[in-house]
């Protein structure tokens, strides 16, 4: 997919977009929970997708008041675990969080993206980010990342720092009226099918689906485009 750098502006998600989130969650399962790793084995990364897909899901009962942000969290390890037949306690789902948060803060930008922020840098390009979570969470994120080397402070759109989330349809109007991108062609990079696709899709923003964990579309739709690496995109 070509992408012209003169007319168009590159945001981003930030969680297993810009980073590997399963090496962190993969890290602390061994450590917090070494016999639900081991029933696993290799379905570890079957495992970890299901907890994504299931906090998809619960973020809509967060935003809604309906659920705690910390309970939300450790019911997605709850109902991820039941898919294999597995348990997992809410003693056990807290200290599982507590210690994904404390590998959060080994992670690091792969090589690929690295280059892909910077050839941005490079050329120029109106790019930025758009995530979900806690203010202080993602700062510490963004900050372990260094990703003030590539993104501007006023580009960086935290959730509940701006009272918006994906998949609201609101988040990206906003970020479009705020960054003034009316003159530009605006491209969503996320790995998430229900908070990044289906949320760009009804805006002016055209959704990439980075699907490096190779899942299934939700629905059968048209008007976005579908990578497994960032090397798939051609900044012209």
């Amino acid at each position: 997919m070509k992408i012209d750098s003169k007319t168009s502006a590159i945001f981003f998600d930030l969680d297993d977009t810009l980073y590997d989130l399963m090496a962190p969650f993969t890290s602390a399962l061994q450590k917090e929970l070494p016999h639900v790793a081991n029933a696993l084995g290799s379905d570890v990364d079957r495992f970890f997708s299901a907890t994504r897909h299931y906090i998809d899901g619960l973020w809509k009962a967060y935003l809604r008041g309906e659920k705690a942000l910390e309970a939300i969290r450790i019911e997605r390890y709850q109902l991820a675990a039941r898919d294999f037949q597995l348990m997992i306690s809410t003693d056990e789902g807290q200290r599982l969080q507590e210690q994904y948060e404390v590998e959060q803060g080994n992670i690091s930008l792969p090589a690929v993206v690295e280059a892909f922020l910077g050839e941005l840098s490079d050329k120029q390009i109106c790019k930025g980010l758009i995530t979900n979570g806690t203010t202080a969470g993602q700062k510490s994120k963004i900050a372990t990342l260094q990703l003030d080397r590539y993104f501007a402070t006023d580009r960086m759109f935290i959730s509940d720092e701006i009272g918006r989330a994906k998949p609201n349809a609101d988040i990206f109007d906003f970020v479009y009226e705020q960054s003034q991108l009316n003159d530009y062609q605006c491209y969503y990079i996320g790995d998430s099918w229900n908070l990044d696709v289906e949320g760009a899709l009804p805006t002016n923003w055209h959704p990439i689906w980075f699907n490096h964990r190779k899942r299934e579309p939700h629905r059968q739709t048209e008007g976005y485009t579908e990578i497994t690496s960032l090397e798939q995109l051609t900044i012209v």
